[in-house]
């Protein structure tokens, strides 16, 4: 049994556009920036057969979803796993600051070393948001679609991808990725 796996980050926020991070605890609506780059991706995924999109909650990746959704008429369903990974005390902050004061954890979390331990004070660890990520995934394989389109955050997709061989590496809003899911094995094919 195969499935098509489109994965896609949300449009830019102002807390993007900012360098704040949002976190799973921030819900900021899409900027005009995020609305335009939402409709590029859709025109961008809009003939791949994707038969339904599953979402995160938050409104940032559901608007994503929502663009793609009008091109492919693919209906949308939220997926509370697909949130964005929660980064505790440094939601809402900037990245200059978080990188200051917590220079130790900064390493760990942008490092090659991918220590999946790691976690911002009152946040998840890398390797819970991937095994968030993985209970999502085996859900959507249990479905009766074989394209699906899935909107989430940068975290959230990035520590996925790992797992599937793929990364550390830098996530542009929008970003999109394709992943193969065969026979029982996930395959990352490559970025779009």
């Amino acid at each position: 049994m195969r499935k098509d796996f489109f994965v896609f980050r949300h449009g830019q926020t102002d807390y993007n556009l900012a360098n704040r991070w949002q976190g799973s605890g921030i819900d900021a609506d899409l900027n005009e920036t995020g609305l335009a780059q939402a409709e590029s991706l859709a025109e961008k995924v809009k003939d791949l057969g994707i038969e339904k999109i599953y979402s995160s909650p938050l409104r940032r990746a559901y608007q994503t979803a929502t663009a793609v959704a009008k091109k492919t008429n693919a209906p949308i369903e939220i997926m509370n796993e697909l949130t964005e990974g929660s980064v505790g005390a440094c939601e809402g902050l900037f990245r200059e600051d978080v990188q200051k004061k917590y220079p130790d954890i900064w390493a760990d979390w942008y490092g090659e070393k991918m220590n999946m331990e790691t976690r911002w004070p009152g946040g998840e660890s890398k390797g819970e948001i991937q095994d968030r990520m993985f209970v999502a995934f085996n859900k959507m394989i249990k479905t009766n679609e074989k394209v699906i389109g899935v909107a989430s955050h940068g975290a959230a997709i990035r520590y996925f991808l790992v797992a599937l061989g793929y990364g550390p590496h830098k996530m542009e809003n929008t970003a999109l990725f394709h992943i193969i899911y065969n026979d029982g094995k996930w395959v990352f094919d490559k970025v779009m």
